[in-house]
């Protein structure tokens, strides 16, 4: 049985083989209720005091995923992080290996805990840290510190503290009161992702920290609705010179409904029907409309054309734009990912010989064409061999494909002499 020394409070978990909850409470924790202290206070839900001309009340993550820019940018962003292969790797004389018999290896490819798939285990994690900033895992462990579960709770009801201990420092999670799994526990128990921060303790809510560019978005979509509600949308207008009674103006309306189902409206009366173009203000809404779009865009650092808005894509640039989005959006995700789950879900001594990896090269291949110029060049080139392509592309091995191709011009030079050599004798 191991013990990582970085788990010093295993006296607190149940001898279970099948795993329980951490301690709520270990020692040397803060209570509950424990307020954090200044240095060390980290980000609170609100945003700093600075005053704005709208009400806060009205930018919340409830409100702003109504959006269909913010809600299409958290949806597009955590179904691909999902969809990513993940898996645990352990590195040998011959290379790396899937290590399949890990413990780590189920709770990352199948089932993280009895009720959600990885599928939608991921989806939910990074929809909080793309729409609180943070995200929070649980780890229930076995009696022997094994990894046996992974929950994941809210971010509104974990609040991250650091403090001091003797002498070293140390960071705390509590989780509200009343809530499943509630109580403090500490760093070493509780998986935690977060995006941007300001104090290296927690991430900023991107929602409450850009609400005045969503704000706008979300008041041009309210406009919008009551404009074409109230009948904002005209399309002509009926003019005349002359004085209508009652029973003429009747007359001409009949008339000029009728013609919407049949055809062209034959009008008396002098009456004339003239066109209306878009109004001003329905065309500063449609401004307003995409450029919210766009600053949801860079705010998610999603493309634009992958939110329905192609005014600057071409067929030329939108696969690049793709790749970009993987590297510059999805990649630095992973790597926090990828960094979290090595430094707490593996012992001391699995550091050096096992990797915990999300597979973004589907994602990075390009089109059919690309790749096939890709795989010739490597495989002729000699640094690949056709039984690792066909894996690249999910297909089985063959026998007598691993092997390593080159040119037959090209050999290497003390080989080549070495053979000649033989020869003349």
């Amino acid at each position: 049985m191991r013990f990582p020394f970085r788990f010093p409070f295993f006296t607190k978990h149940t001898d279970s083989a099948s795993g329980t909850a951490p301690s709520s409470q270990a020692e040397g924790a803060p209570p509950a209720s424990v307020k954090r202290i200044g240095e060390f206070d980290s980000m609170s839900a609100t945003i700093p005091a600075t005053p704005f001309p709208y009400p806060l009340s009205k930018i919340g993550n409830d409100k702003a995923m109504r959006f269909t820019a913010v809600f299409a940018a958290i949806r597009l962003r955590s179904e691909n992080i999902a969809s990513l292969p993940k898996i645990i790797t352990r590195i040998t004389p011959k290379g790396k290996m899937e290590a399949t018999d890990h413990a780590v290896y189920k709770l990352l490819k199948y089932k993280p805990n009895p009720w959600m798939n990885v599928f939608s285990f991921w989806e939910y994690i990074n929809a909080c840290m793309d729409g609180w900033g943070n995200a929070y895992i649980l780890v229930i462990r076995s009696k022997g510190g094994i990894p046996s579960e992974l929950i994941p709770i809210h971010p509104s009801f974990v609040t991250p503290l650091v403090r001091k201990s003797g002498e070293s420092i140390r960071k705390w999670y509590i989780v509200a009161s009343g809530m499943p799994y509630d109580g403090t526990y500490p760093d070493e128990e509780m998986l935690h992702f977060f995006s941007f921060s300001k104090d290296g303790i927690q991430g900023v809510n991107p929602i409450l920290y850009n609400a005045a560019s969503i704000f706008s978005g979300v008041s041009a979509q309210e406009f919008a609705n009551e404009f074409f509600s109230s009948g904002g949308s005209i399309k002509g207008t009926l003019e005349t010179d002359k004085l209508l009674d009652a029973p003429s103006m009747a007359d001409v309306m009949t008339k000029f409904n009728t013609s919407k189902n049949f055809g062209t409206p034959l009008l008396d009366q002098g009456i004339k029907y003239k066109q209306v173009g878009i109004s001003p203000e329905a065309a500063q809404m449609i401004e307003t409309r995409t450029f919210a779009l766009q600053d949801i865009a860079r705010i998610f650092n999603v493309p634009p054309h992958l939110l329905a808005d192609l005014s600057r894509a071409t067929f030329s640039n939108i696969e690049h734009q793709d790749i970009q989005f993987v590297k510059y959006a999805l990649r630095p995700s992973v790597k926090r990912y990828e960094t979290e789950l090595q430094t707490k879900l593996l012992f001391d001594d699995e550091m050096g010989d096992h990797e915990i990896k999300f597979n973004l090269d589907g994602l990075l291949r390009g089109d059919t064409a690309t790749r096939s110029v890709f795989y010739h060049n490597a495989i002729l080139d000699g640094w690949m061999s056709r039984n690792e392509v066909r894996e690249m592309e999910n297909l089985n091995q063959i026998e007598n494909l691993d092997e390593m191709l080159y040119p037959s011009n090209e050999r290497i030079a003390g080989q080549q002499l070495e053979k000649e050599t033989k020869n003349n004798k």
